[in-house]
């Protein structure tokens, strides 16, 4: 993070502080009002539970604020409170227990929470802002190699750039600006991480080359730091979906959609600022009964909800949500100052996933957000991700299809849909094994990633077979750039059991705007997919009627 931005959050969280000690000096004096310490007015049920509440939730945001001993004392009345303001009968049982509002020791206790508000006596200052890792991964990832020999680096290089990688080569660690997304490195050139420039240590995972695969040598580079691990001679298909993965694995472990819902205005905006700073998206609900349509609008991976919010109980919400088969997997984190673990336990049973305890450190909010968040999106990968390529699988596939048919139709965009199968692909399998066959699927699916938009839909129509779907895009630069693919494809060296060998693709192209339904795309797609086979394979053939490029658009 940028020595502008630190101050940025700094500055902003030291303002929410200051907002927060503004809004406590009035709910404190509503506490006293509401308990009549001043007046000698003993309390009726509303007031109780009214007093209950606020000093409920000075107790859970006092301390990441920094008013800790104001958040202790909130939370040692609020126990005092908790079964009083749970009875309907409040007032006699405050009678019969003895605590009134003449009681002089409790209602002196409540007079004295103005006095942990004077500036300077907070337990500790602002919370320090939270550092995070910026997460390089380009639609064209770039890694480094380094190995003092420079030739031997530049041939892993050649034989890696058709996997869709951009490859610089350096023959000792170096410090470098350049966006790396992994960095490989030939053993005994690192004796420790802290050779490699800082950010690329943060940032990019690192995938040694080693001799031999013995364990005492895998261990030794597992404790040196290594994220991954190749022997000679080196698999280049296997360790271009290695790297992939470990990409992969290292972006999503930094992304996350969260939903905060919190009546605190204030301990809502400071969750907001720390997680976003983080990398994480966040949406905000101060009003829990705009919960529906925030989850419907927002779609989070996680929701952070606090388990006592004025009329609205955290997990009565939390059941509420299981209503709806949607909801019934979505992680629900609560929050909340009572440390009373058969309470958390019960809060839990009733729809929640884990329970933090108020106040929540910043860093210790971003590790639990983070940590659920990769565990929702791997949950979902199961759900909707072929196993093997980690693409969309058959029918998440066709959903997405029939979505963008209808966006471009409404819109009046072009889009294209595509499909593709890999050539001679029995073959491969007959003569190599179905290991090798796989490696073969997974390199397509890794270039098809690493050569196509984010925006594009990409998806394993079955076995050998895939479909692309291009939002916003001509007949002709689809062909351009399936074309290009088909070129990467052929150049890619895989590794058998008769020596190497290479695979063609075939691509069939139907625009998606041009028909009256995705499946009718679909099958237009697939007839000029066969006559792509007929004509030769390795290349891309246009459905019949629609093979007018337009050259205007940029290419993709």
């Amino acid at each position: 993070m940028s020595n502008d931005r630190l101050v940025d959050v700094a500055g902003k969280l030291d303002l929410l502080k200051e907002r927060f000690r503004e809004r406590a000096v009035t709910d404190v004096a509503s506490v006293v009002a509401d308990l009549g310490a001043d007046a000698g007015v003993e309390p009726g049920r509303e007031q109780l539970v009214n007093a209950y509440r606020t000093l409920h939730r000075l107790a859970g945001s006092a301390g990441t604020f920094g008013f800790q001993a104001l958040g202790n004392e909130a939370r040692s009345l609020e126990v005092h409170l908790k079964p009083f303001a749970e009875e309907q009968d409040a007032s006699q049982k405050l009678r019969a227990s003895g605590l009134t509002s003449l009681d002089p020791e409790f209602l002196e206790r409540v007079r004295g929470l103005a006095q942990l508000l004077v500036p300077g006596e907070s337990a500790r200052e602002a919370p320090e802002p939270v550092t995070h890792r910026e997460t390089v991964l380009s639609e064209q990832p770039e890694i480094m190699i380094i190995d003092p020999d420079l030739a031997r680096a530049e041939s892993l290089a050649t034989a890696l750039s058709p996997h869709g990688f951009i490859v610089h080569c350096r023959q000792v660690p170096e410090p470098t600006d350049l966006p790396v997304s992994a960095i490989i490195v030939r053993e005994g050139t690192l004796s420790a991480k802290s050779q490699l420039a800082k950010n690329a240590v943060d940032v990019a995972p690192l995938v040694f080359i080693a001799p031999d695969d013995s364990f005492d040598r895998r261990y030794a580079l597992a404790a040196l730091g290594a994220d991954g691990f190749a022997s000679e001679p080196v698999d280049v298909p296997a360790l271009a979906d290695s790297i992939e993965r470990l990409i992969n694995e290292r972006h999503e472990a930094g992304a996350g959609r969260v939903l905060v819902v919190d009546d605190d205005p204030e301990l809502l905006e400071h969750y907001a600022l720390v997680l976003e700073d983080s990398g994480l998206e966040v949406r905000c609900v101060g009003d829990p009964s705009t919960l529906l349509g925030a989850l419907s609008e927002f779609r989070p991976d996680i929701v952070l909800m606090d388990v006592q919010m004025g009329e609205y109980n955290g997990p009565t919400l939390a059941r509420m949500l299981r209503f709806d088969p949607e909801w019934v997997g979505l992680q629900i984190i609560f929050l909340s100052s009572d440390e009373d673990r058969e309470f958390q336990f019960g809060a839990l049973s009733e729809g929640g996933d884990d329970f933090l305890t108020k106040p929540v450190s910043d860093r210790i909010l971003v590790q639990a957000a983070k940590v659920r968040c990769y565990r929702a999106r791997q949950l979902d990968k199961l759900a909707s991700r072929d196993s093997l390529t980690g693409l969309l699988k058959h029918s998440v596939a066709l959903a997405e299809a029939v979505k963008e048919h209808a966006r471009c139709h409404r819109l009046g965009e072009p889009s294209v849909l595509a499909m593709l199968d890999l050539d001679h692909f029995k073959q491969v399998n007959d003569r190599h094994g179905h290991r090798v066959g796989d490696l073969v699927i997974k390199g397509l699916a890794n270039l098809l990633r690493h050569r196509l938009r984010k925006t594009d839909t990409i998806g394993r129509y079955g076995g050998e077979e895939f479909i692309v779907v291009l939002p916003d895009c001509s007949v002709g630069n689809a062909v351009r750039s399936l074309q290009e693919i088909c070129h990467q494809m052929a150049q890619i060296r895989f590794g058998g059991a008769s020596g190497e060998f290479s695979v063609t693709l075939s691509v069939g192209l139907a625009a998606l705007d041009r028909y009256d339904s995705a499946d009718k795309a679909i099958e237009a797609a697939d007839r000029a997919l066969y006559q792509r086979k007929a004509a030769g394979r390795n290349g891309v053939t246009c459905d019949a009627g629609h093979m007018e490029p337009d050259q205007d658009s940029p290419v993709l």
